[in-house]
């Protein structure tokens, strides 16, 4: 449907009333002129017969006076001047002879003259054969009525003056509706100018720009109207400004969590999801949002999950396996979600990335496994053995010293398990201590000292531990802590060379860090191994390492000894060439206690 403009309607309407106005105005004055002209020349046709009463009435009496009385004033008054006899007959005419004139007594204006009236008749005229205007007034003498005096004009001279008059009444006419459709137009665009200005105006608000304010016009209900909308957008401006605000508090708070946070409706469709839980989820925040659960998530055990929280009013709760490229899991709780009413409006679930927990568990689990273990060997082998003495083997005193030769290895083999067992534990809860202190040493003599403790074992298999260090290269550093470190590397690079081989040990600066390695051209390590191969207890070759005499806590401490230099240790390793630890820790900031 086509919409009418207010500017056009109005102009049209002013334009219409303008019309029918001045058109009637122009009509109904056209008609008054007319009436009015021809009541003037009425009342004129009446004046000039009542001049002609004294000469027409000195010649009645006359043969021929009044008919030649007639024609003179006539022509003078520019009048067809008439005079009828009571009886009819025509005695004198301006235009015509009397003689040949009919009877004019049943005239209508002949008969009213003849009752004492003035006769007043526009007619054709038999004689002249046109339309004339005629008035007739009695002539009386002594009181009698002795003749009737008439006048007359033609009307096409009538017509021709009304006319000129009509022609300019219409020019007026057309020129004050030229004027007036100028002034329509004027006051309708001056009328519908603040209304457009506000149409933009309320653009700007749709466009959301609320600080815009609407102009004042010269009209007040258009000012009214101006002033509430201007109040709408600044009302509107601050519950906007509010709800953002509540918004960005919002994804604040759900953004910082490190719990996952998906909100769902009773259509199963997501309302809101934080960045956590689209990042355990795999995906983008703005993906989500607004679709169904089931389209986005492909977890059976998740989907089974929301499908039960939605359906019961109280709390659940799960752990389910996330599988992928890296398996986690994920602690569920889902709790019904309510409106203002009360009514449920669907469910919050809270996911929780538990792996490191669990993987904590694990280790836990694994540390007291291994150390039952670890312990029990010795303690067992312990035990036999005095049994075996205490059983009379003591009496041999050959077999006794040899079951003590073992007794005290298998002490020693425990004593060596606690130390390192207090050494972890002091690493973990001293770091700060052990921090702070760190002194400038040099670099060459820690690992000279470690090489040293380590000279025996590689002399006994013929290895040669070589060493390529920077005599000047100094670093702030635990000394103690790192021999230590440096000497559970070699041990273990020379506990699995073959005999005659080469331990190769450097240190050098690399950017901001001193990188210390160890390397050897061993058996080395499956990839496989190598994520866990500083865990405490973890083995490779679990029956090897007990042959060699290895606690598997050798790493692990060389691990923490790193994250007290705020550094780290890596391992690179193919199996059947070789193994290199690197062990890197920064240098050229000054070290200061976490």
């Amino acid at each position: 449907m086509l919409k009418k403009r207010i500017a056009r309607s109005l102009f049209l309407s002013y334009l219409w009333i303008t019309l029918i106005a001045v058109i009637s105005i122009g009509l109904y004055g056209a008609h008054m002129t007319r009436e009015l002209y021809l009541q003037r020349t009425a009342k004129d046709l009446e004046t000039r017969a009542r001049l002609c009463l004294g000469p027409i009435l000195e010649s009645l009496d006359k043969e021929g006076g009044v008919d030649a009385v007639c024609k003179k004033l006539g022509r003078e008054t520019d009048t067809r001047i008439t005079v009828i006899l009571p009886d009819g007959r025509v005695v004198g005419d301006t235009e015509a002879d009397p003689a040949d004139m009919d009877n004019h007594k049943v005239r209508p204006e002949i008969r009213k003259a003849a009752s004492g009236e003035v006769g007043r008749l526009t007619r054709p005229s038999p004689t002249l054969k046109e339309e004339l205007m005629y008035v007739a007034i009695p002539l009386e003498r002594d009181g009698s009525y002795v003749a009737v005096v008439r006048t007359s004009i033609p009307v096409t001279e009538i017509n021709q003056v009304v006319g000129k008059i009509r022609q300019k009444i219409v020019v007026a006419v057309i020129g004050v509706i030229c004027l007036l459709a100028v002034i329509s137009l004027w006051l309708s665009a001056r009328i519908t100018l603040p209304l457009r200005k506000m149409s933009v105006g309320a653009e700007s608000f749709a466009r959301g720009e609320l600080e815009h304010r609407l102009p004042r016009a010269s009209f007040e209900e258009i000012n009214i109207l101006a002033e509430a909308m201007d109040r709408m957008a600044e009302q509107l401006d601050e519950r906007i400004e509010t709800v953002q605000c509540q918004q960005n508090e919002l994804e604040a708070v759900l953004g910082s969590m490190e719990e996952g946070v998906l909100a769902i409706d009773n259509d199963a469709v997501i309302i809101n999801v934080n960045q956590t839980c689209a990042a355990l989820l795999g995906m983008d925040p703005g993906e989500l949002k607004g679709r169904s659960v089931h389209e986005v998530v492909r977890k059976p055990d998740l989907l089974e999950f929301v499908e039960s929280s939605l359906s019961n009013e109280s709390p659940v709760e799960d752990d389910i396996l996330m599988r992928g490229e890296e398996d986690r899991w994920l602690n569920l709780h889902g709790t019904a979600l309510y409106d203002a009413a009360n009514r449920k409006m669907g469910t919050l679930i809270v996911l929780r990335d538990v792996t490191r927990l669990r993987r904590l568990e694990n280790v836990r689990r694994d540390f007291v496994a291994n150390v039952s273990h670890e312990l029990k060997t010795p303690i067992t082998s312990i035990k036999g053995f005095v049994e075996t003495l205490i059983d009379g083997a003591f009496d041999n005193r050959q077999d006794a010293s040899r079951f003590l030769e073992i007794i005290a290895r298998q002490v020693n083999r425990l004593d060596t398990i606690i130390e390192d067992l207090l050494t972890l534990s002091r690493l973990e809860k001293g770091a700060e201590e052990q921090g702070n202190g760190f002194v400038t040493e040099s670099v060459r003599d820690v690992l000279q000292a470690s090489i040293q403790m380590c000279e025996k074992k590689a002399a006994d298999k013929n290895i040669n531990v070589r060493l390529e260090c920077a005599v000047d290269l100094t670093a702030p550093m635990n000394g103690h802590l790192l021999e230590q470190a440096v000497v559970n590397l070699v041990d273990n690079a020379v506990k699995y060379s073959e005999p005659g081989s080469e331990v190769h040990v450097s240190a050098a600066k690399d950017a901001d860090d001193l990188v210390i390695r160890v390397q050897d051209w061993g058996c080395g390590i499956e990839r496989k191994h190598l994520p866990r191969l500083f865990e405490r207890f973890y083995r490779v070759d679990k029956a090897r390492s007990r042959e060699l005499g290895g606690t598997g806590l050798g790493l692990a401490i060389v691990r923490h000894i790193a994250l007290v230099h705020r550094g780290s240790v890596s391992v690179e390793s193919e199996v059947g060439k070789g193994t290199t630890v690197s062990f890197i820790m920064p240098v050229n900031t000054m070290l200061t206690p976490r």
